[in-house]
């Protein structure tokens, strides 16, 4: 679970840690607890930011719900950044490819596509839902990759077991508060996970 407040571009509070299958019961709480550490009060929030996925379909409701919630309840705007990019930002020092992996299950992936150069990060591809095969496939055309995620063991490439992976308050902040900037709200009513669905799971028939 990661939670971040922020006083413009300042963190002013974070949490980060392990609550294992806890969020629903867990999340509002911690929120109230880091804003009562802080001494600010929820009418004093301007945005909510969520990382909006791709990811666990559970995890990225509860998130989802939550924030819906307290729009509605507060009257605030709202912003959403990909996970993928959040994940990616971990690893803004690195130069060349930054590619995040997490399982999708069923022999399949989420990932995207990032350069890295000299702490700037381009996002050079879409989030994908894509089997490893053809991932490598992708990747295997550049000469600096780097793959981080709970799916970047499946590639069978090096990975950097010492960089945490997960999502982390800091970089979802910082890309937040530029989709703040850019007024690229969403209203409570369009607020919905980013889902990317294979054929097995489109229930639509389309």
């Amino acid at each position: 679970m990661s939670l971040a407040l922020t006083d413009g571009d300042e963190i002013i509070g974070r949490f980060h840690g392990k609550v294992g299958r806890n969020h629903s019961r867990l999340l509002v709480a911690k929120i109230e607890k880091l804003l009562k550490k802080c001494r600010v009060k929820p009418s004093d929030i301007d945005c909510l930011c969520i990382s909006i996925g791709p990811g666990s379909f559970t995890g990225l409701r509860i998130g989802v719900t939550t924030v819906k919630g307290l729009a509605h309840a507060l009257k605030k705007r709202i912003v959403a950044v990909p996970t993928l990019d959040v994940i990616a930002h971990n690893a803004k020092d690195f130069s060349g490819i930054i590619c995040p992996v997490l399982d999708a299950r069923k022999n399949k992936v989420y990932a995207a596509l990032y350069r890295s150069s000299n702490g700037n990060i381009k996002k050079i591809s879409k989030d994908l839902l894509i089997s490893v095969k053809d991932l490598l496939e992708k990747t295997d055309t550049y000469d600096n990759v780097i793959f981080l995620g709970d799916g970047a063991a499946l590639t069978g490439r090096a990975i950097n077991e010492k960089l945490d992976w997960h999502p982390r308050p800091q970089p979802l902040a910082r890309l937040g508060i530029e989709e703040y900037r850019k007024k690229a709200f969403i209203s409570v009513e369009d607020l919905e996970p980013l889902y990317l669905y294979s054929r097995e799971c489109d229930i639509t028939g389309k």
